[in-house]
């Protein structure tokens, strides 16, 4: 993770309520390589988490604080505290820009009905969302239901969207964002975070 982030990070933290500031973790590399893979006039919507990766936009952490606000001009949607209503709000976005559109999404995702939802209607749509999702490996013994040990790829091949696993880098996953923005429809990139 780039200093610029950490730093912000550092600082966002600072400002906000102690129950509100969730460390980024293994989650650096997703957020530096989902933003700089896409182009500053690109929405992102992403959860409370994630939304840090605005300063690499030039936004102030000041500016971060309330992440029910998102944070204009630069294009961070306000948070969905619902994974699945998150990927709906993307798709809804991409259609109504016209652009690409990124949505960072976790492990709870993977079970939700809205995300399953949000990937058909971008397929019929054919709306240009990237679903940037990054999930924890799951033990056989794990108290989780079988829907979160699904493989996120099978899944979204069959909603008919382009999907590809990437290594928890930044640099693979930026490149990789940044080669599903040129495509014409939405698409899946999957990253296996490291506990």
């Amino acid at each position: 993770m780039s200093d610029v982030l950490k730093s912000a990070e550092a600082e966002l933290a600072a400002l906000c309520p102690p129950t509100a500031a969730i460390p980024l973790g293994p989650m650096g590399p997703v957020v530096e390589g989902g933003f700089t893979g896409m182009n500053k006039s690109d929405w992102v919507v992403c959860g409370t988490r994630e939304r840090v990766g605005a300063v690499l936009r030039g936004a102030k952490p000041e500016r971060l604080v309330d992440p029910h606000q998102g944070a204009r001009p630069y294009k961070l949607a306000p948070v969905s505290d619902a994974p699945g209503n998150r990927a709906l709000h993307a798709v809804g976005l991409a259609l109504g820009a016209g652009a690409p559109v990124l949505c960072i999404l976790g492990s709870a995702s993977a079970a939700s009905g809205g995300f399953a939802e949000a990937m058909n209607t971008a397929v019929l749509t054919g709306a240009r969302v990237i679903f940037l999702l990054a999930t924890t490996p799951i033990e056989d013994d794990a108290p989780v239901g079988r829907q979160l040990a699904g493989d996120p790829i099978d899944l979204a091949k069959a909603h008919g969207l382009s999907a590809v696993s990437v290594a928890a880098k930044t640099k693979d996953i930026k490149a990789a964002v940044a080669k599903a923005r040129k495509g014409d429809g939405p698409a899946l990139i999957h990253v296996q975070l490291e506990l």
